[in-house]
């Protein structure tokens, strides 16, 4: 018998193997901090870890992720089952999730429409690149703590997420946290973390696409030779750019939302945090 318990630190080194056999690039410390800033179910059976599913309460929406289910245990419904008991536990909240080809006619039966489509590019070894200057009355630095309320504002704008949270978390583990300013207002945000198979940027958070290049270059500035991961919808335009840098487009999820679609206030995602997350 399988059971669906609540997720903890014990299931998370099995947790990272399910992603490796996928190919995902998730280590133990990308697992640990997802789970620290969401909650988790765990398909057990005989203490062994046969699926996963993490979700996300921001506010009045909630995102879910990390949605797995061990090849051996497919077939039989387990995917719906973690879908259904997370939805239980999310009622009355609207819901987003990024979907896989393999995963999107589940999302569709259980409510979920498609909204849009999220680009993922990558580049194994960033080569150097003209950096995008900041133009006249822009300054790029370092985001402070006591920030946290107004950055918040600022990712909430952008796509309805309320994630005080997460922006702290950030703070203070991040490799950098950058502002931009424009005549001295914070026009956006955007964070360079590792993950993965080496670092990833995001949220890329601002008002124009020029705004976007702006801190995406700063953050890869001095990355020569690294990997480097962008997730960006595919409708904002930073993803023609970023292929330009040889950052390339190696995946297209499937944006799908169960309940109202955010309507975003002259703020942008350019960039998530996770494709999980968001």
């Amino acid at each position: 018998m399988i059971d669906i318990v609540a997720m903890s630190d014990a299931h998370l080194e099995r947790a990272v193997a399910l992603t490796q056999r996928l190919k995902w690039p998730h280590r133990l410390a990308d697992w640990q901090q997802a789970l620290a800033l969401g909650e988790g179910l765990a398909a057990v059976e005989e203490g062994q870890l046969l699926g996963t599913l993490l979700f996300w309460r921001w506010g009045d929406y909630a995102t879910l992720g990390l949605v797995i289910v061990a090849e051996e245990a497919q077939g039989k419904g387990l995917g719906r089952q973690l879908m259904q008991t997370a939805m239980a536990k999310l009622e009355g909240i609207n819901l987003r999730l990024h979907a896989t080809e393999m995963g999107k006619g589940l999302y569709e039966k259980l409510g979920f429409v498609t909204c849009g489509e999220i680009a993922q590019h990558q580049c194994r070894e960033l080569a150097d690149f003209t950096a995008v200057i900041p133009g006249k009355g822009q300054r790029l630095r370092p985001a402070h703590a006591e920030e946290t309320p107004a950055l918040t504002a600022l990712d909430t704008q952008a796509h309805g997420l309320h994630r005080p949270a997460l922006i702290a978390s950030l703070l203070d583990c991040a490799e950098r946290f950058i502002v931009l300013e424009e005549q001295g207002n914070v026009e956006g945000f955007a964070c360079l973390r590792r993950f993965g198979h080496g670092y990833a940027i995001g949220p890329i958070i601002c008002r124009s696409l020029p705004q976007a290049k702006v801190l995406v270059s700063e953050l890869l500035s001095g990355l020569s030779g690294q990997f480097i991961r962008i997730d960006t919808d595919s409708e904002y335009g930073l993803g023609d750019w970023l292929n330009t840098l040889g950052l390339a487009q190696v995946d297209r999820p499937t944006t799908m939302v169960r309940g109202k679609p955010w309507q975003p206030e002259d703020v942008r995602a350019f960039g998530l945090m996770s494709q999980a997350m968001a």
